[in-house]
């Protein structure tokens, strides 16, 4: 009796799942035969059918399970087979929720996406008056970093060339560097970690690289560093 009432359970459950999944997408293959405008958004869709599947197959690789040791509902294995059972429902389930569409799948995107390139938006000779103000305040080693290094560096994919900038700046003030090219030049993808730890093309005068967790901290210690004024003339003449 008790494996009856477990087994028309967990049938009750497949029920649900596959009928939640089919609703949605007997509409998308009728609106498909007829000819009319699907709106297959394939950025939520697709992950959307990866959850779904591993979560049916959670499903069933567990419900044979789940019924073998439903006679002893006590031992690890009935225990272990239905916590796999919940799992794949809610892992079906998720995909449903707002916060799939509108939370999970763009962080998932952002993290797939390749970037071998900072991606900014300038001009090079927005970059050449850059460099050359970092030159007149002495903030750049020019001996190994030449203009064309620097543009180079910001304009180029990261894996087509062996130029880096060597600042001669602290953490903070690379930091603020950081800041204030973000602020100047807003339509770009720099980020902090790409900057100064992905790219390897950013480096002390002394060529080793900046410590990535220094200079994210960096603000919390040093509000403002010690070539704040400086920085500002240079990204304000621009």
């Amino acid at each position: 009796m008790q494996v009856n009432l477990i087994k028309y359970l967990l049938l009750a459950c497949f029920a649900y799942v596959y009928v939640r999944l089919l609703i949605p997408y007997i509409g998308f293959f009728a609106r498909f035969m007829f000819n009319e405008p699907v709106r297959w958004d394939k950025y939520v869709e697709k992950p959307r059918l990866v959850f779904y599947g591993t979560g049916l197959v959670l499903m069933h690789t567990s419900y044979s399970g789940i019924l073998e040791y439903a006679d002893n509902p006590s031992t690890f294995y009935f225990i272990g087979n239905c916590l796999i059972f919940l799992g794949g429902i809610a892992m079906s389930q998720i995909t449903w929720s707002k916060k799939f569409k509108n939370v999970f799948i763009p962080k998932i995107k952002e993290k797939l996406k390749r970037k071998n390139n900072f991606n900014v938006s300038v001009t090079d000779t927005q970059l050449i008056d850059l460099y050359k103000g970092l030159v007149r305040y002495d903030m750049i080693f020019i001996e190994r970093t030449k203009e064309e290094d620097f543009i180079k560096v910001f304009r180029k994919d990261w894996h087509t060339h062996d130029s880096k900038i060597h600042f001669k700046l602290d953490a903070p003030s690379c930091r603020e560097f950081y800041e204030m090219f973000s602020v100047y030049f807003p339509e770009n993808s720099l980020s902090l970690i790409g900057f100064f730890k992905r790219s390897n093309t950013i480096s002390r005068e002394d060529g080793k690289p900046y410590t990535y967790s220094t200079v994210k901290d960096a603000k919390s210690r040093t509000p403002i560093s010690k070539k704040s004024d400086k920085l500002k003339t240079i990204f304000s003449n621009l």
